[in-house]
C-alpha cells in the first residue's frame, strides 16, 4: 500500500468536513481530469485533495469518463445480497461528514469488474447529477431471427456488445472473445493479461423486441442446459460471426423478435453492483441515473436516513439493450430513519425495484447464560453486520416465527464471515426454545415510495419486510414478470426478515403483472410459517390497499396468508387492453389463516365476478363492492 492510499483511509476516517471546511470547492479537472483515456488516478488525486484540503465538494466537469480497475483503490466488501470479495473502487468515501460529489451531468463508464461508488462510515453525503454505465454488460443478449419446429431450434443474432464463444457445442458468454481461458481456470492468471470471466446459457429470460418488456407468456421457452423430457443436453452452432444456431434448449420454441437475455451461472454474477453504503448516516442521492451493473444498482446496509430524488435505473438512450441492472434496482436491509424516494424510474432490472428487509440468523448454540451463537444462513449474507452492542435482537420460533422475547446486546464477536456471538444483558438461559432465530428489532426503516415509476423488470416492483411505517402513493408500476408487492418473510432460504406494522398503499396505477406465466397479485403475502391447525399469530399487520387504479390482464389480485387487519378499499379493477386477459379459474382474492379482513366499496369492471375464497381461519367484512361476491368453496 503506498503512502497516498494509507493517507487516504486514515484521513478519511478522522476528517470531519463540517470542523473547518465552509466554502472549500475542488475541481477534478484541476488534478488532470480529461475525457481521454484513464479518469481513475485524476479522480483519485481529486479525492485525495478533498480530504487534505477539508473540502466540502468535489465538482467534476460535464463530460464522460472511462473508468478502468487497474488503478482503482482496492477494497474487500462484505456485499449483502450481492457477492463479497475484493472490489476495484471508482469514489471510495470513508468517512467522510458534510461531503458532495457534483458530477454535472458526467457520464462514468466503467470497464469490467468495478464498484463506482462505496459510502461507508459517512454522514451527510450527497451525490448529484451523474450517470453510470458499463462498456460491456454482464449479460448474453441475442434476438430470434428464425425458428424450425422440425429440428427445435432456433437462431440468434447476437447483440453487438456481447462477446461468445462455442466450445464442445456450448455457448458460452465471455468479457473478452477469444482468450481460451478455460485452460486458466486451476492457474494462477497473469495480471496483465486479464482473461476475464465465462457464464453459461442458464438463468435466462425472455424480452419482447418491440416492447422492451418481458414477453408475454414466455415460461414454456426458457432455455435449460439439460433438456430433461429429451433427455439430452442443448447445442450451439455459429452460422456465421454474429449468428448463432440453438438446439434443444427448450421444447417449445420462442416467436421470432422475442430477445434473449442470459446472466449465466458459471460464475458469481453479482461482483459488480454501482453504488454500495454501509453504516451512513443522511445520505442523498439526487439526479443520479444508472444505466447497467454487474448485480444491484444501489444497495444499503446499516443506513439511517436515505434519500433518493430523481434517482433512476434506466436503459440508456438510443441502445438496443433489454436489460439494465442484473440484479434489483434499489435494496436496503437492516436500515433505520427514512428510505425516501421521490421522482425515481426504474426500468429493465433482472430483479426488484426495491426491497426493504432485515435478517434473520439461525441461533445455533447456547454458549453461556447470557451469550448465544449465530450463525448467518445465505451465502449472499456472509459478514453481514448483523448486530452491535446497543441493539435489540429479537428471538422467534423459526417455523412459526412467532416472536417470544427482545433482548439487548452488551458485546458480539465475529468468530468469521458466518458465526458470530451475542452477549446480552440479562440471561437467556432460560428463555431461548430450541430451533430459534434471530433478527434485529433496532433497525427497522420506514419508507416513503412516491410519484415513481416501475416497468418491464423480471420479478416483482416491491418487496417489503420492515416494521416502520411504510407508505407507497402516487407511483406507476406495470409490466414485470411476478406480482407488483410482495411481502414475506422467511427462515428458510433468503432468511429475510420481518413482519410489517403499519402500510398504506394508495392513489398507484398497477398495470399488467404476470407476464412470465400470464397470471400474478398485485398484492401477495407469503410469510414461511408453519402452523399446526389454528394460526398461532399472524405475521404481518396493518395494511391498507386504498384508491388505487388496477388495469390488469392478470384474473387474481390478492393472496394473503397471516395478515391481520388487511383493508381493500375503493380500489378501480380493470380489464387491460395490452396483453391477452387470464382465463385462470383460479379465485381472485384468496385468504388464508388471517384475521381481519375488510373488502369495501371496490369497483371490479370484468365480465366475469370476481371472486374471494377464504379458509376456515380467515374472518372478513365484505362491503359495497361491485362485481365481487364470496365463493361457497
Amino acid at each position: 500500500m503506498t503512502h497516498s492510499i494509507k493517507f487516504l483511509v486514515v484521513a478519511l476516517f478522522v476528517v470531519s468536513m463540517s470542523t473547518y471546511a465552509t466554502e472549500k470547492i475542488v475541481n477534478a479537472a484541476d488534478y488532470g481530469l480529461t475525457q481521454e483515456g484513464d479518469a481513475v488516478p485524476a479522480l483519485r488525486r481529486a479525492l485525495e485533495a478533498c480530504v487534505e484540503q477539508g473540502a466540502m465538494k468535489l465538482i467534476i466537469p460535464k463530460g464522460i469518463y472511462n473508468c478502468f480497475p487497474g488503478k482503482a483503490t482496492e477494497k474487500y466488501l462484505r456485499v449483502s445480497n450481492n457477492d463479497n470479495g475484493m472490489k476495484r473502487i471508482l469514489f471510495p468515501l470513508v468517512g467522510m461528514r458534510n461531503f458532495e460529489i457534483d458530477g454535472q451531468g458526467s457520464q462514468f463508464m466503467m470497464h469490467g469488474h468495478m464498484v463506482a461508488v462505496d459510502v461507508d462510515n459517512c454522514e451527510n453525503v450527497k451525490l448529484t447529477n451523474f450517470s453510470i454505465d458499463w462498456k460491456k454488460p454482464f449479460y448474453f443478449q441475442g434476438e430470434v431471427v428464425a425458428i424450425d419446429e422440425e429440428s427445435n431450434s432456433f437462431d440468434l443474432k447476437v447483440h453487438e456488445e456481447c462477446d461468445y464463444e462455442i466450445v464442445a457445442h456450448e455457448l458460452l458468454f465471455v468479457e473478452k472473445a477469444n482468450k481460451a481461458i478455460r485452460t486458466w481456470k486451476r492457474w494462477s492468471i497473469p495480471l496483465e493479461d486479464d482473461y476475464g470471466w465465462e457464464q453459461n446459457i442458464d438463468w435466462n429470460i425472455w424480452y419482447d423486441s418491440k416492447t422492451k418488456a418481458p414477453a408475454f407468456n414466455h415460461s414454456g421457452s426458457i432455455l435449460r442446459s439439460y433438456n430433461e423430457e429429451k433427455g439430452l443436453r442443448y447445442h450451439a452452432e455459429e452460422l456465421e460471426p454474429g449468428l448463432v444456431r440453438i438446439f434443444d434448449a427448450t421444447n417449445v420454441l420462442p416467436k421470432t423478435g422475442w430477445v434473449l437475455v442470459v446472466k449465466g451461472r458459471k460464475e458469481l454474477s453479482r461482483i459488480s453492483p454501482a453504488i454500495h453504503l454501509f453504516h451512513n448516516k443522511n445520505v442523498t442521492l439526487q439526479n443520479v441515473t444508472v444505466h447497467h451493473a454487474g448485480g444491484m444498482g444501489l444497495i444499503g446496509e446499516r443506513c439511517e436516513n436515505v434519500s433518493l430524488i430523481n434517482f433512476n435505473v434506466l436503459l440508456p438512450p438510443n441502445s438496443d439493450r433489454m436489460v439494465t441492472t442484473s440484479a434489483d434496482a434499489t435494496h436496503f436491509v437492516n436500515c433505520k430513519g427514512l428510505l425516501y424516494y421521490d421522482n425515481c424510474t426504474f426500468e429493465n432490472m433482472l430483479d426488484d425495484a426495491g426491497n426493504f428487509h432485515g435478517i434473520y440468523t439461525k441461533v445455533v448454540d447456547l454458549v453461556d447464560d447470557y451469550t448465544i451463537g449465530v450463525r448467518r444462513m445465505h451465502g449472499q449474507q456472509t459478514g453481514f453486520q448483523f448486530a452491535e452492542p446497543g441493539d435489540s435482537i429479537r428471538l422467534s420460533d423459526s417455523k412459526p416465527m412467532k416472536p417470544y422475547t427482545t433482548l439487548k446486546v452488551v458485546e458480539t464477536i465475529d468468530y468469521n464471515e458466518d458465526y458470530m456471538t451475542l452477549r446480552f444483558d440479562q440471561k437467556i438461559s432460560g428463555i431461548l426454545h430450541a430451533n430459534s432465530v434471530a433478527d434485529n428489532v433496532s433497525w427497522q426503516a420506514d419508507v416513503d415510495f412516491r410519484n415513481s415509476t416501475v416497468r418491464r423488470n423480471r420479478a416483482r416492483t416491491i418487496l417489503i419486510s420492515t416494521q416502520g411505517d411504510v407508505l407507497i402513493e402516487n407511483n406507476n408500476f406495470s409490466t414485470c414478470t411476478g406480482n407488483s408487492i410482495l411481502f414475506e418473510g422467511d427462515a428458510t432460504y433468503w432468511h429475510e426478515s420481518g413482519p410489517v406494522e403499519n402500510v398504506v398503499i394508495r392513489n398507484n396505477h398497477f398495470k399488467d403483472f404476470g407476464l412470465v406465466n400470464g397470471n400474478s397479485q398485485i398484492l401477495r403475502f407469503t410469510p414461511r410459517v408453519t402452523f399446526d391447525g389454528a394460526p398461532s399469530h399472524y405475521y404481518h399487520k396493518n395494511v391498507i390497499f386504498e384508491n388505487n387504479i388496477c388495469e390488469v390482464s392478470s384474473r387474481v389480485l390478492v393472496y394473503a396468508n397471516s395478515v391481520e387487519n388487511l383493508v381493500i378499499k375503493n380500489n378501480k379493477i380493470i380489464p387491460s387492453k395490452d396483453y391477452p386477459l387470464s382465463t385462470s379459474e383460479a379465485p381472485v382474492f384468496e385468504f388464508k389463516n388471517s384475521k381481519d379482513v375488510r373488502i369495501e366499496g371496490n369497483d371490479y369492471q370484468w365480465s366475469e365476478k370476481a371472486t374471494i375464497v377464504t379458509d376456515q381461519y380467515t374472518n372478513m367484512i365484505l362491503k359495497k363492492n361491485k362485481g365481487i361476491e364470496k365463493s361457497n368453496k
